[in-house]
């Protein structure tokens, strides 16, 4: 299943797998009861080089933050055949990300992926492109090194190990445990011999990754073209779409409400916004999850849904090329969410103990309120210290309705 919710693949569920919890009896589970159905049925309406031998300086940890860039890799990973990968991306959520076969300039397209607000869409070879809707996030394949670099050095996630050149620029080689194009990174050290190190330059361009497995190099992506600018964009196919895997077979679903929209069990508010962010929209997700329903796309229990099911409310707030996203929800049947996994232990306030996760293409914060029986989860391109603090000062707010904005489609 693909994950959008914080952190890439595809899709992106909610940072914590849920596993079957004990009976809800507060006010406040009885109210994240009433947000995930309040939610669903509104939606229902519905990504060689070495190390230098010197000693490395320290780090720099100020990039530049294009607002649009696009970059043509050359790929080569062990035992197959040379491909080519052309990115583009324009801040804060779309991208294009089509894999070629063969070396520069490539040939024929074998998969080509498509980000933007709430939609995923996949095309293979020939076949037809599929959509999926998707909770709010950026796409995975866009690395924030201003954001990841200096909280992965401080968490002991990343370190600055060489500077190298591609294609006459500068760049600072920095090993973490997995790709910056995964999910949350682990600890570094956890494994010495398998690592990947990638080179960004000061524009916050990557511009090689090389992945080692058990001390040998398994893969390599080097930068062969990079432009930067909107102009750099302007062919792209932000725009590619295809049928939409319906909601009945876990396709998802990311339906525009009202600014004034509140789910019956009440939600947490962020009233203080950092200086020019504009609220871009509120949205009732559902994350495709296509192992609840049935092979037939009719998995639905006695009480017409999918006990396990993951609702949530995302609001969206932008300022040019970064953004923050506050996503809130819970499962259908009161199913418990563990902390995610590679998290850091954060105090947040009102909301209790809650986790700072450091992925590349931005920062989140999680907690699980109501003893574990919901999620409450901050995300986006902005220093984690700054995420922490604006998720202490989430507001409560009471109960509403969730009503769809008008002239959306169903």
């Amino acid at each position: 299943m693909t994950s959008t919710l914080g952190l890439g693949a595809p899709v992106k569920a909610p940072p914590r797998r849920p596993s079957t919890g004990r009976p809800v009896a507060s006010r406040r589970r009885r109210g994240i009861a009433a947000l995930s159905v309040g939610l669903v049925a509104v939606a229902l309406g519905a990504v060689v080089w070495w190390p230098s031998s010197s000693r490395p300086s320290s780090p720099a940890t100020s990039f530049a933050v294009p607002a649009a860039y696009a970059v043509t890799y050359a790929v080569t990973t062990t035992g197959s055949a040379p491909t080519t990968e052309r990115l583009w991306v324009r801040r804060p959520f779309d991208s294009v990300d089509i894999t070629y076969a063969g070396s520069p300039p490539g040939a024929t397209a074998s998969l080509s992926v498509v980000h933007r607000l709430g939609v995923q869409v996949l095309k293979a070879v020939s076949a037809q492109a599929g959509l999926l809707h998707i909770p709010a996030a950026a796409p995975q394949q866009d690395v924030r090194p201003d954001i990841v670099v200096p909280a992965a050095l401080r968490a002991h996630k990343a370190a600055l190990v060489g500077h190298s050149r591609v294609l006459g620029r500068s760049c600072q080689i920095f090993r973490t445990a997995a790709t910056l194009r995964s999910g949350p990174l682990p600890a570094l050290s956890s494994h010495p011999k398998t690592y990947v190190d990638t080179c960004i330059d000061a524009a916050g361009i990557v511009l090689h990754e090389r992945q080692v497995g058990a001390g040998r190099t398994l893969s390599e992506r080097r930068a062969v073209a990079v432009q930067t600018g909107l102009a750099a964009v302007a062919s792209a196919a932000f725009d590619m779409t295809g049928p939409a895997t319906p909601f009945e077979s876990g396709g998802g679903a990311f339906t525009p409400l009202t600014l004034g929209s509140r789910p019956p069990g009440g939600s947490w508010a962020l009233e203080q916004l950092p200086a020019g962010f504009s609220h871009l929209g509120r949205f009732a997700a559902v994350p495709p999850q296509p192992q609840l329903f049935g092979q037939g796309g009719n998995g639905y229990g006695s009480m017409g849904l999918p006990g396990g099911l993951v609702s949530e409310m995302d609001d969206v707030f932008v300022r040019g090329a970064d953004f923050i996203v506050l996503q809130q929800g819970s499962t259908l049947n009161g199913a418990t969410f563990a902390p995610p996994a590679n998290s850091v232990g954060v105090d947040l306030g009102p909301l209790g103990a809650g986790q700072l996760l450091i992925a590349g293409s931005s920062a989140a914060v999680v907690a699980e309120p109501g003893n574990h029986k919901g999620f409450v989860r901050l995300t986006g391109s902005l220093p984690s210290d700054q995420l922490i603090d604006l998720m202490r000062k989430l507001a409560k707010e009471p109960g509403g309705t969730l009503t769809r904005l008008a002239g959306t489609p169903r």
